[in-house]
């Protein structure tokens, strides 16, 4: 019996005592630091079931993670195969995983090199500890993030995210961070000092409700950043890994754009789809920067495993062996223009925002509860600033899934 199988079809039977156990054990033993809803048991490709058989079609995507849906085979084969072999090895030694892992990164991103992780919280925290490093001895440190950003859940994190809510009742915070205005080229120019070290964005802000960066504003920091001798860093994490269609939301944003092709950050986090499920961070960080680490200076006991990085590699070749960067393009253009074509007899809807596997739904301030409604139909979304519904969907997502969802969506709302 393969791993696959056993996964979407005997696990539910073997389990399903336990699993019906498992809200009263959370609320006994697990910090309720979530609002949680369902009790999920088994998923295959764009579907989710419950303990009491209910299919969802997911769209969530564990957070814009199961880049290749539930259980993908291709996911379970590098999983079975490499723990077969060599599942940890300390980072005091090389093994060819990480290595290969490495040079399709740099190779897919630019000039440069790679540091492993285990979550984007982690890639954020090396790029401001590559900021800081950098600007040291020119007593530079402080960081201008945008507001409306979401950086992590670390104290750096938090400290470097643009959203009161997620700093309250953790002050005093960590100093050095200055927030601004989203898409305000002249906001950032204004806020610059002798002790700013870098310049952290979002290519598409997530959290914050689905906004993307404009190709003005994008060239304008770069042409900045340089000016001032400033980092210009970039938090890839949600919008990244192909999730816009590019490997990097920037080569989705500039694509066309005079100039565009020229525009590279200094430094890059990335994590969520990178595994398609399986937790690994990593941040690219650009030739002139590359050494600022050495020995000793950062470090990651679980990042880079030679487990991690063999799924994210076989991630990646089924991505690009497949065609799913263009697929998602595709689905998501039908999911957005399905949702655009709905806001004239749903006056619910206000506006849609985003591109590729990355769409916002925007509703009316005075329409709460619309991803739990969308649950209780059968769609699994995520919300998001800004009264917005984010669409997180898988690569390899149908457009009978898509029309499957706005059906969903159309009824109901």
């Amino acid at each position: 019996m393969s791993i696959v199988r056993m996964h979407v079809a005997d696990f539910t039977a073997a389990q399903a005592p336990a699993i019906e156990a498992a809200r009263p054990l959370y609320e006994r033993y697990v910090v309720p630091s979530y609002a949680r809803s369902l009790s999920v048991t088994r998923g295959s490709g764009a579907w989710l079931w419950d303990e009491d058989g209910k299919r969802y079609l997911d769209l969530g995507g564990g957070v814009a993670v199961n880049c290749l849906g539930h259980a993908h085979p291709r996911i379970a084969r590098a999983l079975q195969e490499q723990s077969g072999v060599l599942i940890h090895a300390s980072n005091l030694y090389h093994h060819r995983p990480q290595a290969e892992l490495a040079r399709k990164i740099v190779g897919l991103t630019g000039p440069g090199k790679v540091f492993f992780c285990n979550s984007g919280a982690e890639a954020n925290e090396t790029l401001i500890k590559l900021a800081r490093r950098h600007g040291h001895a020119q007593g530079r440190f402080e960081v201008i993030t945008a507001l409306n950003s979401f950086h992590g859940r670390t104290f750096a994190g938090i400290s470097a995210t643009g959203q009161q809510k997620v700093k309250d009742s953790f002050e005093p915070l960590l100093p050095g961070f200055v927030h601004v205005p989203y898409n305000d080229l002249a906001a950032v120019e204004a806020a610059i000092t002798p002790k700013t070290a870098a310049v952290l964005i979002e290519g598409i802000q997530g959290e914050g409700g689905i906004f993307p960066a404009t190709p003005e504003y994008l060239q304008g920091l770069r042409a900045l950043t340089r000016k001032h001798g400033l980092l210009l860093l970039w938090d890839g994490v949600q919008c990244g890994c192909f999730r816009t269609g590019h490997f990097h939301s920037y080569q989705t944003l500039l694509e066309g754009v005079p100039g565009g092709a020229d525009f590279l950050p200094d430094g890059i986090a990335m994590a969520k789809s990178l595994g398609g499920g399986f937790p690994i961070g990593a941040a690219w960080i650009a030739e002139p920067y590359q050494d600022v680490f050495q020995p000793g200076s950062h470090g990651s006991t679980f990042g880079g495993t030679p487990l991690a990085c063999a799924v994210a590699l076989a991630v990646i070749d089924e991505i690009e062996s497949k065609g799913l960067d263009r697929n998602v393009v595709e689905m998501g253009r039908r999911l957005a223009g399905g949702l655009r074509e709905m806001m004239a007899e749903k006056p619910l809807i206000t506006g849609v925002r985003g591109m590729g596997g990355m769409i916002g739904m925007v509703l009316r301030e005075d329409a709460p509860g619309a991803c739990a409604r969308l649950r209780d139909s059968g769609l699994l979304t995520v919300p998001a600033g800004g009264h917005a519904v984010r669409f997180l969907p898988p690569y390899n997502v149908t457009a009978d899934e898509i029309d499957e969802a706005l059906r969903i969506v159309r009824a109901a709302l």
